[in-house]
Protein backbone atom coordinates (compact mmCIF):
# COMPACT_ATOMS: atom_id res chain seq x y z
CA UNK A 1 0.00 0.00 0.00
CA UNK A 2 1.32 3.40 -0.93
CA UNK A 3 1.45 6.10 1.75
CA UNK A 4 -0.28 9.44 1.22
CA UNK A 5 2.04 12.36 0.62
CA UNK A 6 2.45 14.65 3.61
CA UNK A 7 0.87 17.61 1.84
CA UNK A 8 -2.38 15.65 1.33
CA UNK A 9 -2.54 14.90 5.03
CA UNK A 10 -1.80 18.52 5.95
CA UNK A 11 -4.40 19.82 3.49
CA UNK A 12 -6.98 17.42 4.92
CA UNK A 13 -6.22 18.61 8.45
CA UNK A 14 -6.51 22.27 7.47
CA UNK A 15 -9.83 21.67 5.71
CA UNK A 16 -11.16 19.79 8.72
CA UNK A 17 -10.23 22.61 11.09
CA UNK A 18 -11.76 25.24 8.80
CA UNK A 19 -14.92 23.16 8.44
CA UNK A 20 -15.26 22.85 12.21
CA UNK A 21 -14.72 26.60 12.59
CA UNK A 22 -17.47 27.36 10.08
CA UNK A 23 -19.81 24.85 11.74
CA UNK A 24 -19.19 26.36 15.16
CA UNK A 25 -19.77 29.84 13.82
CA UNK A 26 -23.00 28.71 12.15
CA UNK A 27 -24.33 27.06 15.30
CA UNK A 28 -23.54 30.10 17.48
CA UNK A 29 -25.33 32.64 15.27
CA UNK A 30 -28.68 33.86 16.55
CA UNK A 31 -31.26 34.77 13.95
CA UNK A 32 -33.45 37.83 14.42
CA UNK A 33 -37.00 37.28 13.10
CA UNK A 34 -37.73 39.49 10.11
CA UNK A 35 -34.04 40.18 9.42
CA UNK A 36 -32.26 38.76 6.37
CA UNK A 37 -30.29 35.53 6.75
CA UNK A 38 -27.40 34.12 4.76
CA UNK A 39 -28.75 30.88 3.27
CA UNK A 40 -25.98 28.40 2.41
CA UNK A 41 -27.12 25.52 0.19
CA UNK A 42 -25.66 22.90 -2.16
CA UNK A 43 -24.96 24.07 -5.72
CA UNK A 44 -26.97 21.28 -7.38
CA UNK A 45 -30.73 21.41 -8.06
CA UNK A 46 -30.80 25.18 -8.48
CA UNK A 47 -28.56 26.12 -5.57
CA UNK A 48 -29.42 28.60 -2.83
CA UNK A 49 -31.81 30.51 -5.11
CA UNK A 50 -34.00 27.40 -5.50
CA UNK A 51 -33.94 26.78 -1.75
CA UNK A 52 -35.16 30.32 -1.07
CA UNK A 53 -37.90 30.06 -3.72
CA UNK A 54 -39.03 26.66 -2.36
CA UNK A 55 -39.17 28.07 1.19
CA UNK A 56 -41.34 30.98 0.06
CA UNK A 57 -38.66 33.58 0.75
CA UNK A 58 -37.17 36.38 -1.33
CA UNK A 59 -33.55 37.06 -2.26
CA UNK A 60 -32.18 40.34 -0.93
CA UNK A 61 -29.58 42.17 -2.98
CA UNK A 62 -28.50 42.25 -6.60
CA UNK A 63 -25.79 39.56 -6.48
CA UNK A 64 -25.35 36.10 -5.02
CA UNK A 65 -22.38 33.90 -4.20
CA UNK A 66 -22.13 30.39 -5.71
CA UNK A 67 -23.33 28.64 -2.54
CA UNK A 68 -25.25 31.34 -0.68
CA UNK A 69 -27.69 34.22 -0.89
CA UNK A 70 -29.08 36.80 1.50
CA UNK A 71 -32.76 36.10 1.89
CA UNK A 72 -35.80 37.02 3.94
CA UNK A 73 -39.49 36.20 4.06
CA UNK A 74 -39.42 32.63 5.36
CA UNK A 75 -38.75 30.94 8.68
CA UNK A 76 -35.53 29.15 9.58
CA UNK A 77 -37.43 25.86 9.53
CA UNK A 78 -38.75 26.53 6.01
CA UNK A 79 -35.25 27.26 4.70
CA UNK A 80 -33.86 24.10 6.34
CA UNK A 81 -36.73 21.91 5.08
CA UNK A 82 -36.16 23.27 1.57
CA UNK A 83 -32.57 22.04 1.60
CA UNK A 84 -30.38 24.76 3.17
CA UNK A 85 -27.17 23.35 4.62
CA UNK A 86 -27.13 26.07 7.27
CA UNK A 87 -28.21 29.63 7.96
CA UNK A 88 -25.99 32.44 9.14
CA UNK A 89 -26.54 35.92 10.45
CA UNK A 90 -25.60 38.57 7.87
CA UNK A 91 -22.92 39.70 10.31
CA UNK A 92 -21.11 36.48 9.35
CA UNK A 93 -20.22 38.09 6.04
CA UNK A 94 -17.48 40.09 7.74
CA UNK A 95 -15.96 36.77 8.90
CA UNK A 96 -15.96 35.23 5.42
CA UNK A 97 -15.38 38.27 3.20
CA UNK A 98 -12.35 40.49 3.23
CA UNK A 99 -12.70 44.09 2.10
CA UNK A 100 -10.27 46.95 1.98
CA UNK A 101 -11.70 48.12 5.32
CA UNK A 102 -10.94 44.81 7.08
CA UNK A 103 -7.39 44.33 5.82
Amino acid sequence: MKALPAYCLMAGGVLTVLGLEVAGFAMAAEMVPGEPVLVVAPPWSGGAEAVVASAGGAIVGPTQAPLSVLATGASEEAFRESGAWFLLSPSALSFFCVTKDTV
